[in-house]
């Protein structure tokens, strides 16, 4: 069973907001009724956008300084651009390499994981070492192809 306290806080004549809801990950949201129209915003979001007293900027985003999502104290929150939010979050996970051996020359050769699981989603071959083996490897399947 899921627990969220609930409160109702006016903050103009026309705006209510509705919230913190806690969802199933742990994390909070809010909902602002304005003029018969609802919209939900998280709460760290709504929390630094009242600390600062100005609507976050579509380029802009809402982080975590010490990483835990749980922590919504407005001295752990901070206005990130997306792309510093993106580089942050890079940093902290490092790429998982993998090591493999080319279907076509046979040789032994690293690649980052992310690259491999998608293109084995997508029902690709490989992988390959290079370009060159790919194109090779692609030859082959076109004239099996045109053969049948």
């Amino acid at each position: 069973m899921r627990t969220t306290f609930f409160y109702a806080h006016k903050l103009c004549e026309s705006m209510t907001v509705y919230g913190p809801y806690t969802r199933r990950d742990g994390r909070q949201h809010v909902v602002i009724v304005k003029d018969n129209n609802r919209r939900t915003v998280s709460y760290p979001k709504y929390l630094l956008e009242q600390k600062l007293n100005r609507p976050l900027l579509p380029t802009e985003t809402c982080d975590h300084i010490n990483g835990d999502f749980t922590d919504n104290r407005p001295e752990n929150l901070q206005v990130l651009s997306r792309s510093d939010n993106t580089r942050k979050h890079a940093a902290l996970k490092p790429a998982e390499i993998g090591t493999f051996t080319c279907p076509v020359c046979f040789c032994s050769f690293t690649k980052r994981m992310f690259n491999v699981r998608g293109n084995k989603k997508k029902g690709h071959r490989g992988p390959y070492c290079s370009r060159s083996c790919a194109g090779k490897a692609g030859r082959v399947v076109q004239r099996k192809r045109q053969a049948t």
